[in-house]
């Protein structure tokens, strides 16, 4: 169990850098083309890879922090029990969608390695650099999801949502 939460705070640590590094080369980027009128082949496409694995993976580590925004007109009218069945009632649903992503992009990301499909860029990347994100950071989130779901069904006290002042 654990090892799921080390696992999705180290990813999203790494996200949380991927995002820094993607803010350098876009400055860099910037710098290039309106300061010596020489942009770049790669910092464009390569941000925007690097943006699709480090939103996407950050999505474990935010359930696992409960950072994930929410709407709680509703939530905040219950109980603790109501609470804890809308808490478990959430994750069967998130869960549900993780699996069907799983599902659905796996293929997607295995076919487009296997035809050699490329992004027809400037830098030719294969397409599946960034299909396999999607699948794979679903896989992360539904292994967290499930964690977070035996947390909630085993008694584990409900997260405490922080209130925006106003």
């Amino acid at each position: 169990m654990r090892a799921i939460d080390r696992l999705s705070d180290a990813v999203g640590l790494a996200a949380g850098w991927a995002y820094f590094a993607i803010g350098l080369m876009l400055a860099w980027e910037v710098a290039s083309r309106y300061f010596f009128n020489a942009p770049t082949v790669w910092a464009e496409e390569l941000s925007r890879l690097i943006f699709v694995w480090a939103t996407f993976l950050a999505m474990a580590a935010l359930l696992h922090h409960d950072q994930h925004i929410r709407v709680t007109v509703v939530t905040d009218l219950l109980g603790p029990a109501g609470r804890r069945v809308a808490r478990v009632v959430t994750l069967i649903f998130v869960l549900a969608l993780a699996v069907a992503v799983i599902f659905y992009g796996a293929p997607i990301a295995l076919n487009s390695l296997e035809r050699g499909r490329t992004t027809g860029t400037m830098m030719d990347l294969p397409n599946w650099w960034a299909q396999a994100a999607i699948p794979l950071a679903f896989l992360l989130l539904a292994l967290q999801t499930l964690l977070e779901l035996v947390r909630a069904v085993g008694g584990r006290p409900l997260p405490e949502h922080r209130k925006i002042a106003g």
